[in-house]
């Protein structure tokens, strides 16, 4: 038996196709598994005891380990940067960030999307402070956001920022290739779990890992049949999306590997440098330490 908490986006995909498909059961695993608002509600479940395993955005572990927590990550979900810059259908004029200034804009503060932000407007020598109204705003809400009319753009990932450019709430003047190339952000969302359970459930962690690497073989291989599933799963959570857009959403993440890179390791720690220097926090860990290939890596071995 084991739990499982991930965030309830297009990054759950691999939680939610490896129970669908069976492969934690094919390991004689029964798991968990249960959606959070925001990998920082599962971060903390796992860090309350409440979890064994967490799905997370690159500066969750980042949060954790700043706090002197005994988090281990152990795989990749999946990576890939999902975010946009959005404004409202209305405003049809808009073009550039330069434009954006001194107008309000919906952004989840604190997030691994937001951090990224941050990181490209430093790349154009703009301060955020000082050039927008900043609404801080679960991402899951911003959609109703740009319905109101109540801000005058938005940073958000997908499924919601999809959802407003399907609905033709708003249109993107930035995409995620346009904000990711020039910072060579890999995107990496992580899969954690704790010192504790790796010593304790040794077994266990290994078993999650052979089904995790079956699963993300079988994304990378499917994608067709993953929109089918993931199209099933946000109808479950109240967003009803055509499997075309899921498809295309599925296009721009990557699904081809389980163990976290160098250059994994390298983007985090430049959205933790961010997060450093705006005081969110108190030092700044050594993620290398805290990464463990050695279960994905057997899992790909075969054991």
């Amino acid at each position: 038996m084991a739990r499982l908490n991930y965030s309830g986006s297009i990054y759950a995909t691999t939680s939610v196709v490896a129970v669908e498909r069976g492969y934690f059961d094919e390991e004689g695993l029964i798991v968990n598994a249960s959606p959070e608002s925001s990998g920082q509600v599962a971060l903390s479940a796992l860090i309350g005891g409440s979890t064994d395993f967490a799905v997370g955005a690159n500066v969750r572990p980042i949060q954790a380990l700043a706090r002197d927590l005994p988090i281990k990550v152990i795989a990749l979900s999946t990576y890939g940067f999902a975010g946009y810059v959005i404004v409202p259908a209305h405003d049809t004029t808009t073009k550039s960030l330069e434009e954006l200034k001194g107008k309000s804009l919906a952004v989840q503060v604190g997030s691994g999307t937001h951090t990224v932000w941050l990181r490209y407007l430093a790349l154009k020598g703009i301060d955020e402070k000082a050039s927008f109204k900043i609404r801080n705003m679960d991402t899951e809400q911003i959609p109703a956001a740009f319905e109101s009319k109540s801000v005058e753009g938005g940073i958000a990932w997908d499924p919601f920022a999809s959802v407003i450019l399907d609905k033709k709430l708003g249109r993107a003047i930035l995409g995620p290739k346009e904000i990711a190339e020039p910072l060579k952000v890999t995107y990496p969302f992580f899969v954690m779990t704790t010192d504790n359970v790796i010593r304790g459930k040794t077994e266990t962690v290994q078993r999650f890992a052979n089904a995790w690497v079956k699963t993300l073989k079988y994304i990378h291989e499917n994608k067709d049949e993953v929109a089918e599933i993931m199209t099933a799963f946000f109808a479950r959570e109240g967003l009803k999306l055509q499997p075309k857009l899921i498809r295309d959403m599925l296009g721009r993440s990557h699904f081809d590997r389980a163990a976290v890179s160098d250059a994994d390791i390298e983007d985090t720690m430049a959205s933790a440098r961010i997060q450093y220097e705006q005081k969110r926090l108190r030092k700044l860990p050594d993620l290398r330490k805290a990464v463990d290939n050695s279960f994905v890596e057997r899992a790909q071995r075969g054991r």
